[in-house]
């Protein structure tokens, strides 16, 4: 039942959305050259989309706002960076937790639909923070709770771009090789996303609000999307090392190939072993989602965790596979030494030549050659609710500034 302090709190919400998109319907009116408008990177319509799909109704989404953003962005992807910064500004301005983590939810939304969108078109790092942000909207016993909410969700979500960002220009850089190195630091990455997301979760009474509930069935969804890579990075690397033929690592400058095995090897059991550490962890995060009432959780699979001494022994097996092609390269290290030294013998000039256990050194009568020096020897049936509504639903509604 609705109180009257309920109902003036939903009525004084409502009036702030209104008063938004009058203010936004007023600036729409003024004259404006296109330059500034493009620099500033502003269009009211996106503005007043992007205000009605973040209100201050503390209860849910407005899911037909909400998806009529998504279909815009993903109708065409250059309105990616206005709809991102019309919810930069909308995210700076609010204390409302209820706004905070809406716009966080559009902007996840944005970033998933910039991973598929064209190169030029895709989003970098969000352009907001609310890693100090504080909650004034509610009672001060459950604001804190709420806030540390918005807190965890921003955590990742700058993480998850700043992550992105990176790989993209990574592959600039390296124009497009994936190497084991950067497949392990993929791997590794997404390890640490997963820990974020594990954060995003009550952190007090009374916050079992449906707007709570579809922010954590979100959060399931990237959780189950990363933990398929994580899984997927790991059987790569497994096959790298244990296959019929493995791979060969790529070494750093002045990195030997034994020792760019043993550090992938390294490397490669850290991820198993923080892999192992994340099942539980895991287990126990969709167990407190049932109890919730978190609906994409409810019917997820369960989480098997790989046991302790199944670990042991393939960390055995690993550096052991490690240990084995080192003492290999050895081997043909020291038959090329050999074979080197035969023919020094064979064509030994009239110098003296002398060898030694580690190097072989030219005793050379030429000055200059002596001045020179030696030389230095990386669903099923779940709801969605990142699903945008189809064109139709944007092309044929109402004038958003009204």
């Amino acid at each position: 039942m609705t109180t009257a302090r309920q109902w003036w709190r939903r009525a004084a919400a409502a009036f702030k959305d209104r008063r938004s998109l009058y203010l936004t319907r007023v600036a729409a009116l003024r004259p404006r050259t296109a330059a500034a408008a493009a620099a500033a990177l502003r269009s009211p319509e996106l503005e007043a989309a992007v205000i009605r799909a973040t209100s201050h109704d503390e209860r849910s989404v407005d899911q037909g706002s909400a998806a009529r953003v998504l279909a815009l962005a993903r109708a065409s992807p250059p309105a990616l960076k206005p709809l991102m910064w019309a919810l930069a500004r909308r995210a700076g301005r609010t204390r409302c937790w209820a706004v905070a983590l809406k716009a966080l939810m559009l902007a996840h939304g944005l970033l998933l639909r910039s991973d598929v969108a064209p190169r030029a078109a895709r989003l970098g790092r969000v352009p907001f923070d609310l890693a100090d942000f504080r909650d004034r909207s509610s009672s001060p016993s459950k604001s804190s709770g709420f806030s540390a909410f918005v807190r965890a969700y921003f955590r990742f979500l700058d993480t998850r771009s700043l992550f992105a960002a990176q790989e993209l220009d990574d592959d600039d850089d390296a124009g497009g090789s994936d190497g084991e190195d950067a497949r392990l630091d993929r791997v590794t990455k997404q390890q640490h996303l997963l820990d974020l997301l594990m954060q995003i979760r009550p952190y007090g009474d009374g916050m079992e609000k449906g707007l709570i509930l579809e922010a954590m069935d979100c959060v399931v969804i990237e959780i189950f999307e990363v933990y398929s890579q994580i899984c997927t990075g790991i059987a790569r690397f497994l096959v790298a090392v244990l296959g019929s033929a493995p791979t060969t690592p790529r070494q750093r400058p002045g990195e030997t190939l034994a020792a760019a095995r043993r550090r992938r090897g390294v490397q490669g059991m850290r991820v198993l072993r923080k892999a192992a550490e994340q099942s539980a962890q895991l287990s126990s995060y969709f167990d407190l989602c049932r109890g919730l009432g978190v609906l994409n959780a409810a019917e997820f699979p369960a989480v098997e965790r790989v046991p302790d001494d199944d670990i042991r022994d393939l960390e055995k097996i690993i550096m052991s596979h490690v240990v084995e092609e080192s003492g290999k390269e050895e081997e043909e290290e020291e038959k090329e030494t050999k074979a080197l030294v035969v023919a020094v013998e064979e064509t030994r000039p009239a110098s003296e030549t002398v060898v030694t256990k580690e190097w072989v050194v030219f005793d050379d009568d030429d000055d200059d050659n002596a001045a020179a020096g030696a030389r230095p020897g990386h669903f099923g049936g779940y709801v969605n609710p990142f699903v945008a509504a189809p064109w139709d639903a944007v092309a044929g509604c109402r004038d958003l500034l009204v």
